[in-house]
């Protein structure tokens, strides 16, 4: 059976996808009152263009936003750049971290029931500014929850609102974990909501490059997003560059997805930054290459694995 994932230009069958970015952010256009020191702005249409265009040219065939609604997401946007450039691209419903909203942001008010209802709507309907436009409607492909390692407070009530969502639509869950802290709590607590590890995908936990953890993450069934390859800050030599070998040597490269997640203006070449969004294919797949990986393994990590976790599962 063909599985599809949703992006905003439609339907894509998953093995299409040659190479994928799995964690990327591709426009970032804050709501006023999101504090400056939070704030981050990546909405220069031209210049995120001239971007995915090279990414393209490079042989990128997907790119995985993970910015989600009320936090800067554009998904008509999106759309836009999908078409003009012919990358596809995904979007996510869902909530980042609080400090990405304006303090009255409704995401922290609302109980489970309206989020949980707002994600359904978003993965079946449209993104809520996708819905008065006169083309069809955006659907988001994947519910994203920002997770700081503390299961409480609101924090836990959108988790909940994440797991009815999954449960009726058969969408994955994508976590923002703060450098992949308490990563290990989001297992049970899924499981006690009927939700398997096959459907969470942890992201940033390569900031956390504990061996031991990872291989168990990985034997669980969770997607581990690594995306520290062309961020010095977090180490990747030490880090990302550590944690490939080890989970290959014990045959988990199948619970990888190599991301960038390059959402700061400078990063991107076409903002006269570096290492820009071709990094994945100059940089990052010569060196899985250098390290013995072979073409199948890491067309599985960089297009595969993420490919089949944002397919729907049947409900």
């Amino acid at each position: 059976m063909t599985m599809f994932i949703q992006t905003v230009t439609g339907a894509l069958p998953v093995e299409s996808v040659r190479i994928a970015d799995a964690h990327a952010h591709v426009w970032i256009d804050p709501p006023s009152g999101v504090t400056p020191e939070a704030r981050i702005d990546l909405h220069d249409y031209k210049r995120i263009y001239q971007e995915v265009v090279q990414f393209a040219n490079a042989g990128g065939t997907l790119l995985v936003d993970c910015q989600p609604g009320g936090a800067g997401r554009d998904t008509r946007m999106l759309r836009r750049l999908s078409n003009d450039t012919g990358v596809r691209i995904t979007a996510v419903t869902g909530v980042h971290i609080r400090k990405y909203y304006p303090v009255a942001s409704w995401q922290w008010r609302a109980n489970v029931d309206e989020a949980a209802q707002y994600f359904i709507d978003e993965l079946m309907y449209g993104t809520r500014e996708s819905l008065d436009i006169s083309a069809e409607p955006i659907r988001a492909a994947v519910i994203k929850i920002g997770y700081e390692g503390v299961i409480e407070g609101q924090t836990q009530m959108l988790m909940e609102a994440a797991a009815v969502a999954a449960h009726q639509t058969g969408a994955a869950i994508l976590f923002h974990t703060e450098q992949g802290r308490n990563a290990e709590a989001l297992i049970p607590f899924y499981e006690r909501h009927g939700i398997a590890p096959n459907r969470l995908y942890m992201c940033h936990v390569d900031k956390r490059p504990d061996i031991g953890l990872h291989r168990e993450l990985a034997q669980a069934g969770v997607l581990l997003g690594y995306d520290t390859f062309g961020r010095p800050k977090y180490d990747p030599e030490n880090g990302v560059w550590k944690l490939i070998p080890a989970l290959a040597e014990a045959g988990l490269t199948h619970a990888i997805a190599v991301g960038q997640d390059f959402a700061f203006p400078s990063m991107w070449r076409s903002y006269d930054g570096e290492p820009g969004l071709t990094f994945l294919q100059s940089s990052i797949v010569p060196r899985l290459r250098a390290i013995g990986l072979n073409d199948d393994v890491i067309q599985q990590m960089t297009a595969r694995n993420i490919a089949e976790r944002l397919a729907l599962t049947p409900r």
